[in-house]
């Protein structure tokens, strides 16, 4: 607590700074004497008492949320409607079920994800996973200043945590067979569909045979989460040589999780679907493809992108 000066164009103005019951409260430099953002510090903390006597009794966080849920189970992919319910979970057990949307504080923010981040640093786990926490969260504060005329967004000030960037991983000939030789002909199908396209799973569960023109086919993919599909063509691949199916090429309507699973079942290092983008991005590389037509066929919206990409897979010439 206290009362301090500022030398400004205008003059000498005072303004009060300090902290009540774990709750960071400042001014702005507009009084004249220090008498006067006293009194005004005052004030301030009569208020943070009252609120802490008497919480604000407006949407709780349960409501907000669930209320978010329907909006992204509406409007959104069914993966994204998991993932945002998974990271509420997480506020909700640490936050507690009967908070106020409008309780939550900057500091209360800063605990949560510095506990997420610990949580993830013992498991030897890199911080993506906090970081997600927090544009979710985020985007529920947004939603609910929109539609629930909540006061403030506690994340707007919250930094994302870093992230050491590595070397891709990319598996080998013989991890990629042990896993192949476990699956059926419909989950090889689509394998091979994405290990030769280097297309991302999102765009292979979108493909239907009306996408297929010739020797060409195209892919669609949404630049960002509310952006349009936009189409890219590419030369067909091997495996739909004798497809002569209709409609949806692949059976799945969500993230298809029977790669993972043989992953573990064989003992292999963890790997996922976007391992065969980088895969197949480094074989074109090394067959001497030039960096544009790379760009092209995966999808990449400028060559900058595509440069930092071809480095994460340890090449430095293309």
């Amino acid at each position: 607590m206290g009362q301090y000066s500022r030398k400004l164009k205008r003059g000498v103005r005072w303004f009060y700074s300090g902290q009540y019951l774990g709750q960071k409260y400042f001014s702005r430099a507009i009084y004249l004497t220090k008498q006067e953002a006293k009194r005004a510090e005052r004030e301030k903390i009569e208020e943070l008492d009252e609120l802490a006597r008497n919480p604000i009794s407006g949407i709780t966080l349960i409501e907000l949320m669930e209320a978010r849920l329907d909006y992204l189970e509406a409007k959104k992919s069914k993966m994204y409607y998991r993932d945002n319910k998974r990271y509420f979970k997480i506020a909700l057990d640490y936050w507690g079920r009967d908070r106020a949307a409008d309780s939550i504080t900057k500091k209360d923010v800063h605990d949560l994800l510095l506990a997420e981040a610990k949580r993830l640093k013992e498991s030897k786990r890199q911080n993506y996973a906090v970081n997600a926490l927090l544009r979710s969260l985020k985007a529920l504060f947004n939603y609910g200043i929109k539609i629930y005329d909540l006061k403030q967004n506690p994340f707007l000030m919250a930094e994302l945590h870093s992230i050491d960037v590595k070397l891709k991983r990319i598996p080998s000939e013989a991890e990629i067979s042990a896993v192949r030789e476990k699956m059926t002909d419909s989950q090889k199908f689509l394998f091979d569909f994405v290990d030769q396209t280097a297309c991302r799973v999102s765009e292979s569960l979108r493909f239907r045979a009306e996408d297929i023109d010739g020797e060409l086919i195209t892919l669609w993919t949404r630049k960002a989460k509310n952006s349009n599909l936009t189409p890219r063509r590419i030369p067909k691949p091997e495996c739909l040589t004798r497809y002569r199916g209709r409609g949806k090429v692949f059976e799945w309507t969500d993230h298809p999780g029977f790669l993972e699973k043989y992953i573990k079942e064989a003992g292999q290092k963890p790997w996922n679907w976007h391992c065969l983008r980088h895969r197949r991005a480094s074989i074109w590389a090394n067959d001497g493809m030039t960096i544009i037509e790379i760009m092209n066929r995966l999808g990449h919206s400028n060559l900058s992108t595509c440069q930092r990409y071809l480095r994460l897979l340890g090449f430095t010439k293309y």
